[in-house]
């Protein structure tokens, strides 16, 4: 009988702390996700240059994931394309203004790699840019 009280009371005690400390929770709002960035999502940071825009809405897209090869080490950590052409690098996003950009897509190393034949450490950008 004892042992069940100690037991009926430990259950108690846990249940209590754990409900205690959930009222605080407040829902986290998620960082946003997807390999895709709309206009209105771009636009929306109140950002000027593309690149500015993506460091506020993505800033995943920049960082660096996985192993590196220690065999055909990159040269480049990231490249941009347009319409299956390269552009250049990271830099090239600073030059173009973000309410330009129809949708901006990543592209991992792997999938950059299989697509463009190019061997990057963090991935690609394709820029789809709106035709007036």
């Amino acid at each position: 009988m004892m042992r069940t009280s100690y037991w009926a009371v430990g259950m108690l005690l846990v249940f209590s702390f754990s409900t205690g400390c959930s009222w605080h929770m407040a829902p986290r709002e998620s960082a946003p996700s997807g390999n895709e960035v709309s206009q209105a999502e771009l636009t929306a940071t109140g950002a000027t240059s593309l690149y500015e825009a993506l460091q506020r809405s993505r800033t995943r897209f920049f960082t660096q994931r996985g192993v590196m090869s220690l065999k055909n080490t990159p040269v480049d950590g990231m490249l941009v394309f347009r319409d299956g052409a390269l552009m250049g690098s990271v830099e090239v996003l600073k030059t173009m203004r973000a309410s330009d950009v129809v949708m901006v897509r990543h592209l991992n190393s792997v999938e950059t790699w299989a697509k463009y034949g190019r061997n990057v450490s963090i991935g690609g950008l394709e820029v789809e840019l709106a035709t007036k």
